[in-house]
């Protein structure tokens, strides 16, 4: 729940400062990443280091799977509405079950396909369907 919070407070800011440079913002998400994660592993009493190969993994995901990802959502979020953009990084989640199947073997139940299915025919139809909000026309008083 808090991660998705998060993420849609992200989300409706960086619409809300679309006239404004928004790219430091990932690098603030970032940072209070890191505050709120080793607040919760002292607070659980958990060790903060991490071996050689769990950091590589750690700053390999930090740098491509998150880091890439937000810069490219913030970019994109100059020129697209809020629900628009929160149904586009749905297809992060559409994705998860291809992932596992290719490089864990898992399969993917019949819901998780059928939700997929779902979630698949929202962003096609939105993308298909060419319908942008247009603001309204200046007119002079």
């Amino acid at each position: 729940m808090g991660s998705a919070f998060g993420f849609a407070v992200f989300t409706v800011a960086l619409r809300w400062g679309k006239s404004g440079e928004m790219l430091p913002s990932v690098f603030l998400s970032g940072l209070f990443g890191i505050i709120v994660t080793s607040g919760i592993c002292l607070f659980l009493e958990l060790s903060l280091v991490l071996s050689v190969r769990d950091g590589g993994i750690a700053m390999g995901m930090g740098v491509f799977q998150v880091g890439a990802g937000l810069i490219l959502y913030t970019l994109g979020s100059r020129s697209l509405p809020a629900a628009e953009l929160a149904l586009l990084s749905l297809a992060e989640v559409l994705l998860g079950p291809l992932w596992v199947w290719l490089f864990i073997g898992e399969t993917a139940t019949l819901n998780t396909l059928t939700g997929g299915a779902v979630l698949l025919a929202a962003i096609a139809g939105n993308a298909l369907s060419g319908k942008r909000r247009r603001p309204p026309p200046i007119t002079s008083p």
